[in-house]
């Protein structure tokens, strides 16, 4: 009995590291340069983290249970900026995956859910800045999210359905509005 229990943890932690070391490429083709008559805005260059489960997973609320407990024993303020920034990240990763999905009214909800994290991290990186501490490395990071968090919003807002716009609409003003935040910290 004991040996088969010993089996089973040993190949469910071999199943663990195969999947966290398991990788996706896409092959590149050669981009041919066409003329437009107005440039294309350029994507910001700023990569999303990874999700995870979504909140339409029924086992989504065990994440966030996680998450609330890691928010509380984080004492230090750039650690915790640095948190409540890859929650902010994580919950615009998962509107653009519910999206894509088809359940815009979630996306929406989940990306606004995203803004109160970002918000918690301005006022950690205020806390931290001062007690003496240096963020600018989590400033930098904060402003080019904040742009990311306006393109996304907005991309999503062309795309969404009438009764979506207005709330991904609000989601881009309180983007922009928490990038104008990060920089006045900066000042």
């Amino acid at each position: 009995m004991l040996n088969k229990m010993r089996r089973f943890f040993l190949v469910a932690i071999a199943f663990l590291i195969f999947l966290q070391s398991h990788k996706i490429s896409f092959a590149q083709g050669q981009l041919i340069p066409t003329t437009t008559p107005f440039p294309t805005p350029t994507p910001v260059e700023y990569q999303l983290p990874y999700p995870g489960l979504l909140p339409d997973h029924p086992l989504y609320f065990v994440k966030a249970i996680r998450d609330k407990i890691m928010d509380i024993l984080i004492s230090d303020p750039l650690k915790k900026a640095e948190f409540n920034l890859l929650s902010a990240d994580k919950r615009l990763n998962s509107g653009i995956f519910l999206f894509n999905n088809g359940k815009q009214q979630l996306a929406a909800e989940t990306i606004s859910k995203g803004e109160n994290y970002f918000e918690k991290a301005i006022e950690s990186v205020k806390e931290a800045k001062k007690q003496g501490k240096d963020a600018n490395y989590i400033i930098a990071r904060l402003l080019l999210s904040a742009k990311k968090h306006q393109d996304v919003t907005k991309d999503l807002e062309n795309k969404a359905s009438k009764n979506i716009k207005s709330s991904l609409n609000s989601s881009f003003q309180r983007a922009s509005d928490l990038e104008k935040k990060v920089n006045e910290i900066n000042l």
